[in-house]
């Protein structure tokens, strides 16, 4: 997973995740191109402190083996201290396939 900011703003700590470093207002930019091995609806969302940003949330059914590109952006107030991350979940136990190259971008940008 790629992520952009300058350091005084987040951390990257836990592992995979974004920590917000001072208050704002912030612009989140996500995507994520997967595939599964059976048919089934997957979620991807964008998470604010392990709980999902309705606003970044895509459910979709996907057909077995057929790529599928998940997008999108939010405008959000955080706080010090929130982490930031995105995760997939599904309906059923399904195996999911990762794009090639770039297969997941989560970024956030400062507005102010």
């Amino acid at each position: 997973m790629a992520s952009t900011m300058p350091a005084d703003n987040v951390t990257y700590t836990p592992a995979n995740s974004i920590t917000v470093t001072e208050a704002g207002t912030y612009e989140i930019n996500y995507f994520s191109t997967v595939s599964v091995a059976l048919g089934t609806t997957l979620t991807l969302a964008v998470r604010r402190n392990a709980s999902n940003i309705p606003n970044a949330t895509i459910s979709r059914l996907l057909a077995a083996g057929v790529g599928s590109l998940y997008s999108g952006s939010v405008i959000i107030d955080l706080n010090a201290g929130d982490v930031i991350d995105i995760v997939l979940s599904a309906l059923v136990a399904v195996g999911v396939t990762l794009g090639s190259g770039v297969n997941a971008s989560l970024t956030l940008k400062k507005l102010n």
